[in-house]
């Protein structure tokens, strides 16, 4: 194979990851663009929480309405109707984070790939107890 086919056949792949790419980020804009609500819209969605798995609540506005809805599978349902006065979105809440217990100096800690997890694995099957400091870790 000679140097100049080599180099043509590296040009026509980065020309078709080029268009590749192009195409997937006009597509992108494209789907964003259609499934994003208008900023006039009636109906509009100002925050959503999730409670659980298939529950949360959401504040709506609708028109000049402010709702405090509860959502779930099978329905919805109206909690409470707010003050639209109340409803500044810009402002951040003050709520109070939960601390978290101190993990593993190793960011694998607990995963598949960490050294500790195949160590521990391996003492469950060869019914060793595992060292000190993997003990300490689970």
């Amino acid at each position: 194979m000679s140097d100049t086919s080599v180099v043509g056949l590296g040009f026509r792949l980065i020309g078709s990851l080029a268009l590749v790419v192009g195409l997937l980020f006009l597509m992108a804009r494209f789907a964003n663009k259609r499934f994003k609500s208008p900023s006039g819209a009636t109906v509009q969605v100002v925050a959503r929480q999730s409670l659980t798995r298939s529950s949360g609540v959401a504040v709506l506005t609708v028109g000049s309405r402010v709702l405090l809805v509860g959502t779930t599978d099978q329905q919805v349902s109206l909690l409470a109707e707010l003050d639209p006065e109340e409803l500044v979105a810009d402002e951040p809440l003050d709520v109070p984070v939960p601390a978290r217990a101190p993990s593993s100096s190793s960011p694998l800690a607990g995963s598949l790939l960490s050294p500790a997890t195949w160590k521990q694995t391996m003492a469950v099957f060869t019914g060793t107890p595992p060292p000190p400091e993997e003990r300490e870790a689970s």
